[in-house]
C-alpha cells in the first residue's frame, strides 16, 4: 500500500462528511487519482463488510462509524518493518541520526547499506541535507580518520536533531524510522527507557502530556549516546547556558538521576544536566503558583510583554490577573526554549499569522524588545503561540452553562498553551453545549461523568477508550473548517442540524439568478451566516483604517511642550477640540502615563498616551503630534520624545485594525520623514492613505 492510499485512509478517518472536491484538496491530488485510490480502498473494505466509500463531487458522503474502524484496522496493520521504504524526509533524518550519535568512520557505503538505497539517492539527499543545516551554522565534514562527522555548534546541533524528530512523530504520525534506526544501531530500546523515565517522573512529580512524553524519550535516547560519544568534547559544549536559578528545581533533580542510570557521576557533564533541565520546563506548563527560583524574573518580564502589548494595542485587561497567570503559563516554558535555543514545533504558525494578522503584528511588535534577552530574534512560531492568547482577550462572549446541556470536552494531546483559544471558539460556536475545561487526553479517562462528544487536536479514540464521537479540530479554525465542524457536530449527535442550507447547493441557486463577483468572497460570508459564527477575523476587517480614525483637524505639528505631561495635554487638546474626547478623559491619559511610566514610550522617540475608554472617550480617533524640542519622558532606551500619538479607543477590539497599521508605520523611517518635514498637516494624510493603498 503507498503512501498516497494511507493519507487516504487518514483524511477518511478524521471525517465524517467528506466530498470528492475537498478530498482533492486535502490530498493535494487530481480527480483520477482520487477515483483509483478510493476504488483501491473499496477493494480493501470489500473482506470486512462495512458500507463502502462513494463519492460525490459537491455533495457530502458521510464516513459511518463501523468503516472507520475498518479503516483504523487496516492502518495498525499497514506496514511491517520488512517492507518499510524509508520518505525523503525521513531518509533526511536518518542520515542525521547517524551523523548525531557520533558513529566515527562512516562512509558513503554506511548510508548506501543503512537505507537501503542507491549511491546517487545518497548522493541527492546530501545535496540537500548539507544547506539545510548550512543555513544553522552545521557543516557536515569528511575526512579519512573520521569519514562523515558534523561541525558547529553543540546547541544548534541538538536543536536540529529535537525539531527532526518531533516534526517526524507531529508529520508522519509514526515513530518507525526511529525504531528502525534504534534496533540497527543497537541504542536503548523505546520501552525499557520509558519504564526509567516514568519511574522518576512519578518520584520527582514531573507533568508530561502524552505527546511530549513519547517525544521526550526518543530524543533522549539519541541524545544519550551523542554524550557516550568518545568523539564529543567539553568545548563543543561550551554554549549550553548555565542558569544558577534551575541546579534547585525539581527538573534539575531528575535529569541528574536519570543521567545516573546510565553512568557514573563523576562522568556526568553539569551542562548535560542543565540541558536536559532546560528541555523539560521547555515542554512543561507554567504554574504562577508554584514557588520556583525563577517566578519573579519571569513574572517581570510578563508584565514587560503584557504592558508593552496593551500599550501598542490600545487594549485594557479587564481581568489583569487571569491574563497574566494565562501568558505566565505559556511564557515560562518559552523563555528556557529560547534561552536554550530548543525548537518549538507549531503547525499551526502560519495559519495564527493569517487568521489573528492584527494581533499577530502587534504581539510580534511587543516582542522585538525581548530579543537580546536571548541572543537571537524570537521565532515566529513563538510568537504566534503569544498571538492565540492575546487573542483571547478579544473574545466578549459571555459562557453561560447549564448543566442540563450535553457534556462536551477538549482533549488536547501535544500541551501546547493553545486550548485557551480553541475553547473561546467552540464555546462561541456551540452555545448548546456544555464544555469543561480543556484537559490531556489522559484526563478524559478519569472522568466520572457522561460525555457527549470529545473535540481533540489529535485524533486518538483507540487511547481513550471512550464510546462516544471523537471530532478533530485546529486549534485555530478557518470559517470553512468551522463550518464543517458544525455540520459533523450535529450529525454525530443527531440534531436537525442537517437542514441547513448548503453553500454550493445556495451558491448554485444564486447563479442562476443573479451575477456573482466573487464567489470565494460570497462563500465566506455564507459560511459565517449560516453557523452565525463569532470569530475574530471577521471583526478583524470590520475595524475602521487609520486614515479614517485621523484627519487634518487631529494633527499638531511643532508643538512647544515643556515636559512629558505639557506634551501629552498638547497633542490631545485636538481630540478634545473635534470632540472625540472630554478633558477628563486627557487627564486620565496623564494619570496613567504616571502610573504606567516609561511604557507610554513604545518605541524610539514615539509615544502612545490612552485610557481607559470609561475616561471619557467619544469616539475611535488617533491625534499626531510632532514636538518642536524633543522631551524626556523618562525612558532610557527610547528617548527623548519626538512624536506623540494620542488614542481615543471606545472599547478594546475596533481600533485595532488601525493600530495594526500604525505599528506597521512606526517601522517605516519615510514616515517619520515625513512627520519632520510636513508643514501641513494634509500631507501626513496623504502619506497615511497612500500606505493603505
Amino acid at each position: 500500500m503507498d503512501k498516497e492510499i494511507v493519507s487516504i485512509l487518514q483524511i477518511l478517518l478524521n471525517n465524517t462528511l467528506i466530498t470528492a472536491d475537498r478530498l482533492q484538496e486535502e490530498s493535494n491530488s487530481s480527480k483520477r487519482q482520487i477515483n483509483y485510490r478510493i476504488d483501491k480502498i473499496n477493494d480493501m473494505l470489500k473482506s470486512k463488510n462495512v458500507p463502502l466509500i462513494y463519492l460525490k463531487t459537491d455533495k457530502d458522503t458521510v464516513v459511518r462509524k463501523e468503516t472507520k474502524n475498518a479503516i483504523k484496522e487496516i492502518l495498525e496493520n499497514n506496514y511491517s518493518k520488512n517492507t518499510y521504504y524509508f520518505s525523503k524526509s525521513e531518509r533526511l533524518l536518518y542520515m542525521y541520526l547517524m551523523l548525531f550519535i557520533n558513529l566515527g568512520d562512516i562512509s558513503i557505503n554506511h548510508f548506501i547499506d543503512s537505507l537501503k538505497v542507491s549511491r546517487s539517492t545518497v548522493n541527492l539527499d546530501f545535496k540537500d541535507l548539507i544547506p539545510y543545516l548550512s543555513e544553522k551554522g552545521i557543516e557536515v565534514k569528511n575526512n579519512r580518520i573520521n569519514g562523515y562527522y558534523l561541525n558547529g555548534s553543540e546547541i544548534e546541533i541538538r536543536r536540529v536533531l529535537i525539531k527532526k524528530i518531533i516534526e517526524t512523530l507531529a508529520n508522519e504520525n509514526s515513530s518507525r524510522v526511529l525504531d528502525i534506526f534504534i534496533e540497527e544501531y543497537k541504542l536503548e530500546q523505546f520501552e525499557e527507557a520509558k519504564k526509567v523515565i516514568l519511574k522518576l517522573v512519578e518520584k520527582y512529580q514531573i507533568t508530561f502530556v502524552e505527546d511530549r512524553l513519547t517525544e521526550f524519550i526518543y530524543i533522549f535516547i539519541f541524545i544519550k549516546a551523542r554524550m557516550h560519544s568518545d568523539d564529543l568534547n567539553n568545548s563543543e559544549c561550551e554554549d549550553i547556558p548555565n542558569v544558577k536559578a534551575m541546579s534547585s528545581m525539581k527538573e534539575y533533580m531528575f535529569s541528574k538521576e536519570l543521567l545516573e542510570v546510565y553512568d557514573n557521576k563523576e562522568n556526568i557533564k553539569s551542562y548535560n544536566v542543565m540541558y536536559i533541565s532546560a528541555w523539560i520546563l521547555g515542554i512543561s506548563v507554567g504554574n504562577y503558583e508554584e514557588d520556583t527560583e525563577d517566578r519573579a524574573a519571569i513574572s517581570e518580564i510578563v508584565n514587560k510583554i503584557m504592558k508593552k502589548f496593551g500599550y501598542l494595542s490600545g487594549v485594557y485587561y479587564v481581568s489583569q490577573e487571569k491574563i497574566f497567570k494565562q501568558i505566565y503559563a505559556h511564557f515560562r516554558p518559552a523563555y528556557y526554549r529560547l534561552l536554550f535555543k530548543l525548537p518549538v514545533y507549531n503547525p499551526i504558525c502560519e495559519k495564527v499569522k493569517e487568521e489573528y494578522r492584527l494581533v499577530y503584528k502587534i504581539v510580534s511588535n511587543a516582542m522585538k524588545d525581548f530579543g537580546d534577552l536571548f541572543g537571537e530574534e524570537i521565532q515566529d512560531e513563538e510568537i504566534s503561540y503569544l498571538t492565540m492568547h492575546f487573542a483571547t482577550i478579544f473574545s466578549n462572549k459571555k459562557n453561560f452553562y447549564d448543566f442540563k446541556k450535553r457534556v462536551a470536552v477538549i482533549a488536547c494531546s501535544n500541551g501546547v498553551g493553545s486550548s485557551a483559544i480553541l475553547y473561546k471558539e467552540l464555546t462561541n460556536l456551540f452555545s448548546d453545549l456544555h464544555f469543561l475545561p480543556p484537559m490531556e487526553l489522559s484526563e478524559v479517562k478519569k472522568l466520572n461523568k457522561d460525555i457527549d462528544i470529545i473535540f481533540t487536536t489529535n485524533y486518538n479514540s483507540e487511547g481513550l477508550e471512550i464510546d462516544v464521537p471523537v471530532i478533530k479540530v485546529s486549534p485555530v479554525m478557518t470559517a470553512k473548517e468551522k463550518y464543517n465542524i458544525t455540520r459533523e457536530v450535529y450529525i454525530q449527535l443527531g440534531d436537525i442540524f442537517l437542514r441547513q442550507p448548503k453553500i454550493d447547493e445556495v451558491i448554485g441557486i444564486i447563479k442562476k439568478y443573479a451575477k456573482i463577483t466573487s464567489e470565494s468572497m460570497l462563500s465566506s460570508e455564507l459560511l459565517a451566516y449560516f453557523t452565525q459564527i463569532e470569530n475574530f477575523k471577521s471583526n478583524e476587517g470590520d475595524g475602521p483604517m487609520l486614515s479614517e480614525i485621523t484627519n487634518e483637524r487631529l494633527i499638531k505639528l511643532k508643538v512647544k511642550a515643556k515636559d512629558w505631561e505639557d506634551a501629552i495635554r498638547q497633542s490631545a487638546s485636538a481630540l478634545v477640540e473635534d470632540n472625540k474626547v472630554t478633558k477628563e478623559y486627557v487627564d486620565a491619559m496623564v494619570n496613567t502615563a504616571k502610573e504606567s511610566g516609561p511604557y507610554i514610550v513604545i518605541t524610539k522617540h514615539v509615544a502612545l498616551p490612552h485610557a481607559r475608554p470609561e475616561a471619557g472617550a467619544k469616539d475611535i480617533s488617533i491625534g499626531i503630534a510632532t514636538l518642536e524640542n524633543p522631551v524626556e519622558f523618562g525612558n532610557d532606551e527610547n528617548d527623548p520624545v519626538k512624536y506623540v500619538f494620542c488614542l481615543s479607543a471606545i472599547d478594546n477590539s475596533s481600533h485595532l485594525r488601525a493600530m495594526s497599521e500604525l505599528v506597521e508605520l512606526l517601522e517605516n523611517e519615510e514616515f517619520f520623514r515625513v512627520l519632520d518635514n510636513a508643514k501641513d498637516p494634509k500631507e501626513i494624510i496623504n502619506f497615511i492613505k497612500k500606505y493603505e493603498v
